[in-house]
């Protein structure tokens, strides 16, 4: 946001029960703070954009995580690998190991690439 990191959530995606305790899962979430979203597909050649990701986190809904008013999409641009995007930022479809980069305002400097995923993911 103008140019600073926000910090993607942990357990978007995630639904708990009374006991406060994770009890279902959505193909598309976050495990912690990391920002690395994954994706858990239920069959395989399914497309997941990043539309559905802010819509699990809720920021679609007129109020981002923190409970901040916002306006949808417009003035977001979206990054991919470095790149700036030209397509709607909720329809940019999200591929294995991309570096996502969601800029409102001024984009960072310089703009991440590319990121160090831990083995296994």
């Amino acid at each position: 946001m103008d140019g600073k990191a926000v910090t993607v959530p942990a357990e978007i995606g995630f639904s708990f029960g009374a006991d406060g305790q994770p009890n279902g899962i959505s193909a598309l979430h976050t495990h912690d703070t990391t920002g690395v979203i994954h994706i858990e597909a239920p069959t395989a050649g399914l497309k997941y954009t990043l539309g559905q990701v802010l819509s699990e986190w809720g920021v679609l809904d007129g109020k981002d995580a923190t409970g901040a008013p916002h306006g949808g999409t417009g003035g977001w641009t979206v990054y991919l690998n470095g790149v700036k995007q030209s397509a709607p930022v909720s329809d940019v479809v999200l591929k294995a190991h991309d570096e996502v980069v969601l800029s409102f305002g001024s984009a960072p400097s310089p703009v991440p690439s590319s990121y160090n995923f831990p083995a296994g993911l």
